[in-house]
Parts: structure tokens; sequence; C-alpha cells
């Protein structure tokens, strides 16, 4: 059976259906015209709000400084320079994450080494370590370890000794107490 199409009987084009989602879409595309153009005038109005604020704030710092009297020189300006190196550096010492530190200290440290003391001198990016280990092969190990490490590499052996130190039970026991300085450390 052979499909016959006769368009002479009902339009090829449902005009109806056609206006009625021209007349949608152009509703959709008016609405979303009036919000943009709320937006926009609401972020002209904040600007217009935010240029007045700063405009005011110029004009009090303009009344502070001509009515201070003092005059910007050298010594000042030193002054303030030395403020701001103060400042950043509490900045960076704030900044330090002891928590990577210490974990990647524990990490490299064998069991038979103890860290007593940890010294950060943040000016010169420097870490000063004073340990304790059970003997010479342990403080050697906690070394390697430290100069295998990529973050860790610039290691130096500052001193090391043998001492007798009491431990549990009324017993002694010969410990090797060291210190190392940890350049580029952070």
């Amino acid at each position: 059976m052979p499909f016959l199409l006769n368009l002479a009987d009902k339009p090829y084009l449902n005009r109806r259906s056609l206006r009625l989602w021209l007349v949608l879409t152009g509703g959709a595309l008016l609405l979303l015209l009036f919000l943009n153009l709320v937006y926009g005038y609401q972020n002209y109005r904040q600007y217009q709000q935010v240029g007045s604020h700063l405009d005011e704030l110029d004009n009090r710092l303009a009344d502070r400084h001509n009515g201070s009297g003092v005059p910007v020189t050298a010594e000042v300006l030193e002054a303030a320079s030395r403020q701001i190196a103060m400042a950043e550096e509490i900045v960076t010492a704030d900044r330090f994450r002891w928590t990577l530190l210490l974990g990647r200290l524990e990490e490299l440290a064998p069991a038979g080494v103890a860290i007593r003391s940890i010294r950060p001198d943040f000016r010169q990016r420097s870490l000063q370590l004073t340990a304790v280990a059970r003997d010479l092969r342990d403080m050697t190990a906690f070394l390697d370890a430290l100069l295998a490490s990529p973050d860790l590499a610039k290691v130096y052996l500052s001193r090391h000794a043998d001492a007798e130190e009491s431990a549990s039970l009324g017993r002694s026991q010969m410990l090797t107490r060291f210190s190392l300085t940890i350049e580029e450390a952070f």
C-alpha cells in the first residue's frame, strides 16, 4: 500500500501553534531582558555607592594628612619601612605550618632518635635541631634520611657527643647527643 500525502486537505504549517510558541518565546525573552535591566541598575547603584565611599575616604585621608602637619621625610619613610619589615616577619612566622614540618621530621626520624628541641630562624629560613640517639648508627641513619629528603637537603651536623643519661628504674644509658642545622628548611 503506497503512502499518500494530500496537502490540500489541511494546512501544512500549523499557524496557531507557531504563533503560540513565538509569543511564549518573546515573553520569556522580555522577562530575561527585564531581569537583566534590574540587575544592571542594582550594579550601577552599588558602583555609585562605592565611588562615593571612596571619595569620602580620600577626603578624610587628605584632611588627616593636612591637619597633622607631619612632613614626609627620609627618616619617617625609613621608620615606616622598618615597621613594615617587622610586620612581614610576623606574617611569615604566622604562615609557617608546623604540622607539615613536624610530620616530615617524624617520617624521617628512625626509632632510635628523639628530637629534644626545634628552633626556627625565620630570617635565615633555617632550623636548628637538638636530638638524642641510642647510638652513632641511629644518628647517621637520621642524617642520611635528612640528606636524602629533597626539601631538607642542606643539613649540617653542628656537634655531637656521647652522654650518659639516667633511664627508668635507676639505670643509666649511654646516648649520643647531637645538634643539626637545616638551611632552607621552609
